[in-house]
């Protein structure tokens, strides 16, 4: 059985015994929404699974491997036409055995080794890295450079996070950002890395994601991010490794 979820404390007893990448990013929305939006809603699957759905973008956690008709509820509910976009591991989407148009992605982790001097510079980070200059709307047409998203939605989702301390955006010479959408539970998620087309290759990006990686590590947070495969080689040379794949349905 599948059951919304109405009270926010229940919302996080559903994802408190099983921390992971896909389950802070629904604690993220119940910090920064909780349970009064019609927008924003979560779900709890009897036995596991829990689900949050902003805008018809949902991701799904602790998702079950097991065959049957646990997995076949859970694929039934995601496949509904409730949500226009599902992002759950691969290895849930593969045990479904459905046919389904999916977008694959890396989940991949920060591994590089600190110095002693980046160690000792990481309390500078954000005066080095958060541009004054910069506004948000220049920022969002730096994240419309390498996203196709609908940023009305995104700048909204991104004003909330901020004004709440759940989001930072870090800007280097006006010309690349990257969000940093949360840091819970020992995990930092960096997300709409981008740089402006007319300045790629130019290394902004890369130094932007080590001055992040490396401030974050000095905090014993793990680094995470999703990218599309093509993007692999460019995160192995910053020091990023596979964990794992994921998977995002478009319904």
């Amino acid at each position: 059985m599948i059951q919304k979820i109405t009270e926010i404390d229940a919302v996080y007893a559903a994802i408190d015994t099983n921390r992971d990448i896909y389950t802070e990013k629904i604690r993220a929305l119940a910090d920064a929404y909780g349970c009064g939006y019609d927008f924003c809603n979560f779900y709890k699957q009897t036995g596991g699974t829990v689900i949050a759905d902003y805008y018809g973008s949902a991701v799904a956690a602790k998702c079950s491997v097991r065959t049957g008709d646990r997995l076949a509820e859970l694929m039934e509910f995601l496949m509904c036409g409730k949500f226009r976009k599902v992002l759950m591991p691969a290895a849930s989407f593969g045990a479904a055995k459905i046919d389904a148009n999916i977008r694959e992605m890396l989940l991949m982790r920060y591994n590089g080794v600190l110095d002693e001097d980046e160690i000792k510079n990481t309390d500078d980070i954000d005066k080095l890295l958060t541009d004054p200059g910069s506004s948000l709307g220049e920022i969002s047409e730096i994240v419309t450079d390498g996203f196709d998203i609908d940023i009305n939605k995104w700048y909204t989702d991104i004003s909330h996070n901020l004004r709440h301390g759940i989001s930072q955006i870090y800007v280097l010479e006006n010309t690349a950002c990257a969000v940093k959408m949360f840091s819970s539970s020992g995990i930092t998620y960096l997300s709409y890395i981008s740089t402006r087309k007319e300045a790629r290759g130019n290394g902004c990006a890369s130094r932007l994601i080590r001055a992040l990686c490396v401030s974050e590590t000095a905090k014993r947070n793990a680094v995470l991010l999703f990218c599309d495969p093509s993007l692999e080689n460019f995160y192995e040379r910053l020091d990023f490794t596979v964990v794992s794949k994921a998977v995002e349905l478009t319904i």
